[in-house]
């Protein structure tokens, strides 16, 4: 039975930390602009019967089964030759991390996209007839009404989404991205295999933590939100 060690568990930690900023900026910007993409997607997907629908209907269930491996493979080898034969331009030494950040997009845009959506449709009709009623434009009917509540609907669901983009943001290793699971690998290699399964758990320790701080931080916006929407609910009547 191979021996474990705790204390390698804790010695490790401060290696595998110090590339955090890099896991963090996969999950950051691939949220920003998967989030501006679904929205775009969501639109689109409820205009029912129109050209755009059957494009975001078809985007999103392509990626929706596609593991996240097979499209970061894809986006790394398959990319940079589309991009070198249609434009003459060769793109094989940009940073691993455009490659990931681009697959993990085109996933959580079209995860996010059915948040969105499910979302919006869970806000009564009857609010946005109220708003346009009373003077507001479509515009304004939707950022001042609609999405204050839509937002507090989506945020479980966003949550959600937001975890699996960390798990899937841990597979950009396997292209030569080294985060906190590529260092990991980096450290088992210097150590010729050894203390692997201290240095799984350090990386698992960071992990739980980042996801109980986005769930923690779901609740309390979700709590906030509500008590604006029962505040402002109140206001009205």
């Amino acid at each position: 039975m191979i021996p474990f060690h705790l204390e390698r568990v804790w010695s490790v930690l401060p290696d595998i930390l110090s590339k955090f900023p890099k896991t963090l900026e996969i999950v950051v910007l691939t949220a920003f602009l998967g989030a501006i993409l679904g929205a775009m997607l969501a639109k689109w997907h409820l205009q029912t019967g129109s050209v755009k629908y059957k494009i975001a209907q078809y985007y999103i269930s392509a990626m929706r089964c596609t593991p996240p491996i097979v499209l970061i493979f894809l986006v790394f080898y398959a990319f940079p030759k589309l991009i070198e034969t249609i434009f003459l331009i060769d793109i094989n030494g940009w940073p691993k991390s455009i490659f990931v950040i681009s697959a993990l997009v085109l996933l959580f845009s079209a995860n996010i996209a059915v948040t969105f959506e499910a979302a919006y449709l869970a806000v009564p009709k009857g609010q946005t007839e109220a708003g346009l009623v009373s003077g507001l434009s479509e515009t304004r009917t939707f950022f001042r009404i609609i999405l204050p509540q839509a937002l507090v609907i989506a945020l479980p669901n966003i949550a959600n989404n937001l975890l699996t983009l960390l798990k899937e943001g841990s597979l950009a290793y396997m292209i030569g991205y080294v985060d906190i699971m590529g260092q990991a690998q980096n450290i088992i290699s210097r150590n010729l295999g050894n203390f692997g399964l201290e240095t799984y758990v350090a990386v698992t320790l960071v992990y739980w933590v980042v996801a109980l701080v986005i769930e923690g931080g779901s609740l309390q916006l979700e709590k906030i939100l509500s008590r604006h929407k029962g505040q402002r609910l109140e206001g009205q009547t």
